[in-house]
């Protein structure tokens, strides 16, 4: 059993690197094109929002947030499509499907910590002060990664039999970035803690990892008990949820191809 788990895992890995490979094959920039998406966003929200929201040092607020949701975007949407972008080698062989989602989630996990080294440089820059409470984002990002995966398994398993699944999913990302704090921030003067709005954010899962993350590497503070459980029981619920309903479906996967 551990052999047959390590085994896959093996495959799993070899696949991530393959992608990563392939995706920056004869490119100049290689995985600095990673980190442009976010820096262009950061420029155009540094000109519009940077006096306007008064939020200090705001270009690293904003950093923090854009590099990890990059990272959540890009890797549903990956993770979402790979099961189908796969069709042709899971009907020739003997292959097991969720393979394909992991493999995807690696290579983008790969690609994140490698942009790191750019991003981390521009973050003191931008007067970030490292401290051992910064540590804090490496396990932010492991249950973040679960979460990630998680929903990503879920979308992925719907899309194959609903097409549309996928078109919703590019539709409603542009509405869940600008409702989760990631270029603004919650507080008392933009939206009042007795309103809709602000209740609905609170429920919002992607706030409270981006809440995490600026803790450590913005506020350069400890999460509370609070904070740790929320996002620890948000990564393993979503992984666990992704898992089961992705293996009950997979059984029909090959008739919807």
């Amino acid at each position: 059993m551990k052999q047959h788990i390590k085994t896959r895992l093996e495959l799993a890995v070899t696949l991530a690197i393959s992608n990563v490979k392939i995706r920056y094959k004869n490119s100049v920039l290689g995985f600095v094109w990673s980190l442009l998406t976010p820096l262009i966003y950061l420029l155009i929200f540094v000109s519009i929002f940077s006096q306007r929201l008064g939020v200090d040092r705001y270009p690293l607020y904003a950093l923090t947030g854009l590099i990890f949701w990059n990272f959540f975007n890009t890797t549903v949407s990956q993770v979402l499509n790979s099961v189908m972008a796969s069709a042709g080698v899971l009907k020739s062989m003997n292959v097991p499907t969720l393979i394909f989602p992991v493999s995807a989630m690696v290579s983008s996990v790969i690609n994140l910590l490698l942009s790191l080294i750019p991003f981390f440089i521009l973050m003191f820059f931008f007067e970030f002060q490292p401290s051992l409470k910064s540590l804090q984002f490496i396990y932010i990002l492991i249950v973040f990664t679960g979460f990630t995966l998680g929903f990503g398994l879920v979308l992925c398993a719907y899309n194959v039999y609903f097409r549309d699944v996928g078109m919703l999913w590019s539709t409603v990302t542009p509405a869940l970035f600008y409702f989760t704090p990631i270029i603004w921030q919650l507080s008392d003067r933009m939206i009042s803690p007795d309103s809709l709005m602000w209740k609905a954010v609170m429920y919002n899962p992607i706030h409270h990892y981006m809440t995490a993350f600026r803790t450590a590497l913005y506020d350069n503070e400890w999460m509370t008990f609070e904070q740790l459980g929320i996002i620890t029981s948000l990564g393993v619920g979503m992984l666990l949820i992704g898992y089961k309903v992705f293996t009950k479906l997979e059984k029909g996967f090959y008739s919807h191809y």
